[in-house]
């Protein structure tokens, strides 16, 4: 190889590696972005006047691998699919909490729920709930479970749920938790009896 042809190949190595960097820093900026944006819609979501309504959360140990029910009151609006997406925002915050037993990344939120017929809900998240979500096949089980079953218990005409990450179908949630398909509440309703 020519000298010529070797500073070539350098010079192309160094735009090649700063063009990588650029990128890694154009993702992260774009996950804090992100993230900011979902806590600054937690922070303006639209009140709901009347009585905080008591609901049942499903919340995930990561110690024991296990689903406990607990309530907690929270406002509901009237709509149906806005109550489904204020009682998983319930439990997400839940989550969110330093001394949660089952962590999920900071920022993570529900978008929207939508039902599909009477007995089908599809849970739209944004990135930072698949991005950030610690990675193994308990802990995702574990966050996937939860959101079934805490839909079920609160809208009992849910019976099939299906999760997406910004509107679109993803392979997985962290690497394992299969979000291509349908969870039916009655299969893991029955893990969760089993467990308690």
């Amino acid at each position: 190889m020519t000298r010529r042809v070797l500073v070539m190949f350098a010079a192309l190595a160094l735009i090649a590696l700063g063009l990588t960097f650029y990128a890694l820093h154009l993702k992260r900026k774009v996950a804090r972005d992100e993230q900011l944006a979902a806590q600054q819609q937690l922070a303006l979501a639209p009140l709901t006047n009347g009585p905080p309504t008591p609901v049942t959360l499903y919340i995930a140990s990561d110690s024991d691998g296990t689903l406990r029910r607990t309530q907690v009151n929270v406002t509901l609006p009237p709509e149906r699919t806005e109550r489904d997406r204020a009682v998983l925002r319930a439990l997400f915050e839940q989550y969110l909490q330093s001394s949660s037993l089952h962590p999920i990344g900071a920022g993570a939120d529900v978008r929207d729920v939508y039902l599909l017929g009477d007995d089908t809900a599809v849970v739209d998240t944004n990135a930072v709930f698949a991005d950030a979500h610690p990675s193994g096949v308990l802990a995702e089980e574990l966050t996937v479970a939860s959101i079934v079953v805490t839909l079920n218990a609160n809208d009992s005409k849910i019976e099939r749920v299906k999760i997406l990450v910004n509107g679109q179908e993803r392979e997985t949630l962290a690497g394992h938790a299969d979000l291509r398909r349908f969870y039916e509440a009655s299969n893991i309703g029955q893990v969760v009896k089993d467990l308690q």
